[in-house]
């Protein structure tokens, strides 16, 4: 399997996730999920012991990337999915952070909104973007 077919497998299997959470509340904490070295994806809980009892989701978010961080030895792919407000738009979004090990990083956002009574969640187009290097920095050239 190539990195690009591992985190278009993390990234269809995060958007899943979270669309099921949204169908069932209005928000959900961020969850990881990563490609293990023997090609399989697993779940992985975000330890939030060090956070306080309300984290905000980007203090998850931080706290499930220097997790990732840790794991970077022992996997492939990575993906970090947040529940995202994109204010210029005033929208929300499904947020994926994707990294791979071969130096692949992306950012992919799904808009979505939801109806003012009842209805169904409309989601947008999914955008994808360039992302940061978090899990495996990359070398400055």
């Amino acid at each position: 399997m190539t990195s690009g077919d591992e985190l278009d497998a993390l990234l269809a299997a995060s958007l899943r996730i979270a669309q099921q959470h949204l169908s069932e509340a209005a928000s959900f904490d961020p969850f990881v999920l990563v490609t293990g070295s023997d090609g399989r994806m697993l779940a992985a809980e975000v330890d939030r012991s060090e956070l306080g009892r309300h984290p905000e989701s980007e203090e998850l978010a931080q706290a499930a990337t220097q997790q990732l961080a840790g794991l970077a030895p022992s996997v492939r792919g990575t993906a970090l999915t947040l529940n995202a407000r994109l204010a210029k738009e005033r929208t929300d979004a499904i947020e994926v952070r994707l990294e791979h090990r071969d130096g692949t990083a992306l950012l992919v956002l799904l808009p979505y909104k939801r109806p003012k009574f009842g209805g169904r969640i409309e989601y947008g187009e999914v955008r994808t973007f360039r992302g940061a290097h978090d899990v495996w920095p990359q070398p400055h050239s």
